[in-house]
């Protein structure tokens, strides 16, 4: 029976020795893998932030695009006003002088004592 215990007890220390052995393997393991799950985390985070950062450049240039073109717009906008106040004023002016036209050609009838004929009655 000497001999069993010994043996028993070989056999205790290689299960210590083999846990000991497989408790630093499964350690290395799983460090391992913490590692390149940080690896892979810093990875995306990099790729991440160079997506932003082009994302917010085609954003602002969309923002400058869109300024200019708003810019444009309103530049036409006042160009038609413009253009629409020398044509209102133009049409003024003509009536001023056509209004001043009528009256001296009402003054001539009226000191020559002529009557206009229907031709110039267009209105009725």
């Amino acid at each position: 029976m000497e001999l069993g215990i010994p043996i028993q007890r070989v056999g205790q220390e290689q299960s210590s020795v083999i846990k000991a052995w497989k408790e630093q393997k499964i350690t290395k393991v799983i460090n391992k893998a913490q590692k390149k799950l940080l690896e892979i985390s810093g990875w995306e985070n990099k790729k991440t932030a160079k997506i932003e950062s082009q994302l917010q450049r085609m954003q602002r240039k969309m923002d400058g695009k869109k300024m200019e073109k708003t810019e444009k717009l309103r530049s036409k906008k006042a160009a038609v006003h413009a253009k629409a106040q020398e044509k209102k004023a133009n049409v003024q002016t003509r009536r001023a002088q056509e209004i001043l036209d009528a009256e001296e050609e009402a003054a001539r009838f009226q000191t020559m004592g002529h009557i206009p004929n229907k031709s110039s009655f267009s209105c009725f």
